[in-house]
């Protein structure tokens, strides 16, 4: 499974947070979890399994400061995929 995350600046206040699913060949995804700084945004199982999943989430984190987005993802068959990304803006 493909986890991508991005960000941009969304002033006055926080970051606009991509994050982006793919699945492999053989997964689908059941279970999407994002953490944003420790503090869960999304906690989401699709109706159906999918082959890729995309949220953007808005005003989140701080800026300036430090940053850390953690996103677990869950196939069918119970394997996790986690991919974390941090960074600082002043």
């Amino acid at each position: 499974m493909k986890i991508d995350i991005t960000h941009s600046p969304s002033r006055p206040f926080g970051w606009d947070i991509n994050v982006k699913i793919t699945a492999d060949s053989a997964e689908k995804i059941t279970f999407v979890e994002i953490r944003v700084n420790g503090f869960a945004d999304v906690d989401e199982t699709p109706d159906n399994p999918v082959d890729s999943w995309e949220k953007q989430l808005t005003q989140k984190g701080i800026f300036p400061g430090d940053n850390t987005v953690e996103v677990l993802a869950r196939d069918q068959n119970g394997k996790d995929t986690r991919s974390k990304q941090e960074w600082t803006a002043n």
